[in-house]
Formats: structure tokens, C-alpha cells, sequence
């Protein structure tokens, strides 16, 4: 009996450990805040990059979703399409990045893509920014100090 416990216990210990490392970290307000502000996004413009990120991913930071449109997948913050802007399981798309890099906590160098597609396709490369910011109220940022 007490050896059919500690397996139990051993299995249960796996389970939490394992559910603990898949966890994505979804950013608060402030912190998406922080993050654009660190990537030297204008403090004009970041309601809009905040509300963005809210609409593609729920400012979940390993979010992947697919397949899409002629297999394509999803990755990240801002949900960035493996169709044309990174390359899965090798560097490559417009960003010359792999997708996977993507579907991590560090979103710096998903804000560096982000910009890329923005700097060509405005918000509207994105439906959800298109749907849930434009024309709408976008999140108050004045809550998050300034850094």
C-alpha cells in the first residue's frame, strides 16, 4: 500500500511539473506596456499596439494557433503568420526568423517582426486589431507608470 502511494505521489509530482514548464505567460497590461516601451515604440501609438496584442493572443506570449490558409500556423503575441513573415523549424520569411521563436516569453523580437508588418501593412495586416481597436476605445495605458 504505501509503495502504491509513493508512485502516486511520484506521478502527481510529474504531472504538476510538466503542466508548470507548458504554462504560457500572459502579460498584464502594464507589463505589454513595458515591453513596448522598451522596444522604443512611441507612447502615442502603444494603446494601439497594446489593444493588438489583446485582440491576437489575449497577450498570451506562446500562443500558436493553425493551420490556417495553405497549412500556415500562427505564433505569439501577435499571432505572426508563418505563411510570410518567419519560416517553421528553420530561419527564414520576411523577418528571417524561425516561428518558434516566436512562442516564447521573450517578445522582443516579436515586437521587431510585429513592426516589419505594421511598417508594411499598417494595423490592418491584422483582423482582430481591425475588428476590436479600430475606431474603438483602446486600453488606458495611463494606469502603467512611464518609464
Amino acid at each position: 500500500m504505501k509503495r502504491k502511494i509513493e508512485s502516486w505521489l511520484v506521478l502527481f509530482l510529474l504531472a504538476v511539473l510538466i503542466r508548470s514548464q507548458v504554462e504560457a505567460k500572459v502579460l498584464s497590461l502594464c507589463e505589454a506596456v513595458q515591453e513596448l516601451q522598451r522596444a522604443k515604440i512611441t507612447r502615442t501609438m502603444i494603446s494601439n499596439w497594446v489593444c493588438l496584442m489583446q485582440s491576437e493572443s489575449g497577450l498570451d506570449t506562446q500562443l500558436v494557433t493553425g493551420p490556417k490558409t495553405a497549412s500556415s500556423y500562427n505564433y505569439g503575441i501577435f499571432q505572426i503568420s508563418s505563411l510570410k513573415w518567419c519560416s517553421r523549424g528553420h530561419t527564414g520569411g520576411e523577418c528571417n526568423k524561425r516561428c518558434e521563436d516566436f512562442a516564447n516569453d521573450d517578445i522582443q523580437d516579436d515586437i521587431e517582426c510585429a513592426k516589419k508588418i505594421y511598417n508594411s501593412n499598417g494595423f490592418q495586416a491584422w483582423s482582430g486589431w481591425v475588428k476590436k481597436c479600430k475606431l474603438k476605445p483602446l486600453p488606458n495605458i495611463g494606469v502603467c507608470k512611464r518609464r
